[in-house]
């Protein structure tokens, strides 16, 4: 199975991006005086845009790194592509997006993306981006200098190998001394320091003022410097001096890394090389700086929304038409002014606009669009979404869809939604009540920002820790993707999985286990995060019974489905009865990709009954075993430990980030199976199973 590559698009390189504050990078500016060189220097998976490769974030090519850029250079490129954005139509996700990033926010656009033409010459669309950082070093003779100075030469010549675009220092003569030393090009590398806040900016390491310090040099070290950064180990760990040239000053960027050591650093200049910005005089940044290493795990966390898309309703309510609605381009709504028109918009507007509406009367489409503007009110009250943290919010209707197939289309084409029941083994009941074939399935995400330093979840979903994907703060539109695939759901008997959980809430191992998230979460979260309470942000103990079963079921169907673990994903519902919201347990596997279809039928044909059945006991077979047991059999947290899990490891339960939703976390074999000496006398919630063999 393959996946398609969104080219990443270079920004022509401008060799001082230090310049206006909110200047927005144009990487087509004076394209045709630049024909030497290629524009393209790269590609990303689309789903690495959204998560290890996004705006803001540094993206490490053989030889130099980039960062994509925010939207304001995005716009540029949809303008050279012509014609509209690809967009994604889900008004559910438009709405959760809406939720954080403000009303202003009117569609969700697919990356640019435009392929070379065969035999052609014409420049490639793709994500804009700039060289960050800008300050590189020599691999021959230890130059560190700015791409501003000019002294490295960009080189991207090759058409069709973007991986080799570099940085030469072509008057290099290496490390040795003499005047005869003859010249010879090197490639320059960046330099990997840099400084970060937990306000999200992110900035180039003051090389200049780091080595003169504040005290008087001579004049011509800080107008015109010529530094060198020289490494080499030692007892206590790499060494990196930096040396000016003119002057003989060298200083130890080892003394930032000693206790104490980041309040040498300056304060935050507020810039965002990723719009660029700066913070305005009048309003300075007072985030605490850190020295930050290019490509470090804390440099960059994104903040993204997925939903599922869902299929209609075979009898649409109202208040879905008014949703449809709501998830229409502002541009294509703005065409409708009256009844009259109306009509016209169903000949001339774009066929896959036109279809979401079908077998909707101009009178019913007509009074949506009102209720949509506020021109009207609605026939039954808005939803009004959370009022406080609500993990399981976007999951509710999806639950409600695969529970309820009968208010749905078994088969909706355009939503790309296609399910069919399963009966269910005599093995595996009473504890599972319903297996459903998921033959196809959507998945649609958004990019709504970053964070530095501390990843989204650790300060409390704040979103005022979001950076900003747009110069003004409130884009008129999101980044998103769209996966297509196939999965299996399975739906846990609720009078089985309740009792269960009764008897858990009063055992030792889940006191243990509250015990360890309230101290995780005291000790671990930011230190500038919102005041959490360590409750709302504790799962049930059902959610840790069905997320462990799923990363068994995934290990297991790994090695019959064709796909690999890592391209397989889980969706937990699992939710005590609360006020308005009925009880959940329920697990849903899918594998997703960017192409056309996403699936080869491998996961969804172990649905079937004598397969899944399969599948599932031989899966709680293997977990009765690890290879680490009985350590790991008998592990939960004690004293003032704060792990978050107890008998899983990576032999027997862990999974790929890719594929676990809670990053390894709230996992525990002894709440799914009886592991015997292990289990500390807490009931299995499949204890009534016969693990081995299908019958």
């Amino acid at each position: 199975m393959t996946e398609s590559t969104a080219p990443a698009a270079s920004s022509g390189f401008e060799p001082d991006i230090l310049g206006v504050a909110g200047d927005v990078a144009d990487p087509f500016v004076d394209m045709a005086q630049k024909a030497r060189n290629r524009a393209r220097v790269g590609s990303i998976r689309p789903s690495a845009m959204l998560y290890t490769s996004g705006i803001g974030a540094t993206v490490d090519l053989p030889h130099i790194a980039v960062m994509p850029q925010g939207i304001d250079a995005w716009d540029k490129a949809y303008a050279r592509m012509g014609g509209e954005p690809e967009l994604v139509l889900v008004p559910r996700l438009l709405e959760a997006v809406r939720r954080a990033l403000g009303p202003n926010v009117g569609e969700l656009r697919q990356p640019p993306w435009l392929p070379d033409d065969l035999g052609g010459d014409s420049t490639p669309i793709g994500i804009p981006t700039r060289v960050f950082p800008q300050w590189l070093r020599c691999t021959g003779c230890d130059l560190l200098a700015p791409v501003a100075s000019k002294v490295f030469e960009f080189e991207n010549t090759r058409k069709h190998r973007p991986d080799m675009a570099r940085f030469i220092h072509k008057t290099c003569k290496g490390r040795g001394k003499g005047a005869d030393r003859q010249m010879k090009a090197r490639v320059a590398v960046p330099a990997r320091y840099l400084i970060a806040c937990a306000n999200g900016h992110l900035d180039e390491f003051p090389y200049r003022e780091w080595v003169h310090g504040a005290d008087g040099h001579p004049k011509e070290c800080v107008a015109n410097p010529q530094l060198r950064m020289r490494e080499w180990r030692s007892n206590l760990g790499p060494q990196v001096s930096i040396e000016c040239m003119q002057c003989g000053t060298t200083r130890n960027i080892a003394e930032i890394t000693r206790a104490g050591g980041e309040g040498m650093l300056p304060a935050c200049r507020g810039r965002h090389p990723h719009l660029p910005t700066f913070a305005p005089g009048d309003k300075p940044c007072q985030g605490e700086v850190r020295l930050m290493l290019l490509g470090a795990a804390n440099q960059w966390f994104p903040a993204t929304i997925s939903v599922l898309v869902l299929p209609s309703r075979k009898v649409p309510r109202a208040s879905d038409i008014v949703a449809e609605v709501q998830g229409l381009p502002p541009g294509q709504l703005a065409k409708i002014q009256t009844l009259d028109e109306l009509s016209s918009w169903r000949k001339f507007a774009p066929d896959h606009l036109v279809a979401k509406f079908a077998g909707i009367s101009d009178e019913d489409l007509w009074h949506a669009i009102q209720v949509a503007r506020g021109e009207a009110l609605p026939e039954s009250a808005p939803d009004p979404g959370p009022s406080a943290y609500d993990p399981n919010y976007l999951l509710v209707p999806e639950w409600e869809t695969l529970t309820h197939p009968d208010d749905f289309l078994t088969e909706d084409r355009r939503n790309g939604f296609k399910v069919h029941p399963v009966p269910v083994a005599r093995s595996l009941t009473p504890a599972v009540h319903e297996v459903v074939a998921v033959d196809r399935i959507r998945k649609a995400n958004a990019f709504i920002g970053f964070t530095r330093i501390d990843a989204f979840d650790r300060v409390g979903d704040d979103a005022t820790r979001i950076a900003p994907i747009a110069i003004s703060g409130k884009p008129k539109w999101a980044p998103a993707t769209e996966d297509r695939g196939e999965g299996v759901f399975i739906r846990f008997a609720e009078k089985v999985v309740s009792a269960w959980e009764e008897n858990v809430l009063t055992s030792e191992v889940w006191r243990a286990h509250v015990g360890a998230h309230e101290r995780n979460l005291m000790r671990r979260q930011s230190r500038t995060a919102v005041e959490l309470d360590a409750a709302d942000r504790m799962p049930p103990p059902r959610y840790w019974a069905l997320h462990t079963l799923s990363h068994l079921l995934i290990r297991e169907m790994a090695m019959s489905s064709g796909y690999g673990s890592a391209s397989l994903s889980e969706r937990i519902y699992a939710w005590r009865e609360t006020e308005g919201r009925e009880s959940a347990a329920g697990i849903l596997i899918t594998t997703t990709s960017p192409d056309s279809e996403g699936t080869l039928g491998g996961l969804v044909d172990l649905a079937r009954t004598e397969r899944l059945e399969e599948v599932m006991l031989e899966a709680l077979h293997r977990a009765e075993r690890c290879s680490s047991d009985p350590i790991c059999a008998d592990r939960y947290p004690k004293d003032q430990e704060d792990f978050l899990h107890g008998a899983a490891c990576h032999f027997c339960v862990f999974l790929s980030e890719t594929s676990c939703e809670r990053a390894n976390r709230f996992l525990d074999r002894r709440f799914v199976l009886d592991l015997h000496a292990g289990s500390h006398g807490l009931a299995a919630l499949l204890a009534g199973i016969e693990y081995g063999t299908a019958s």
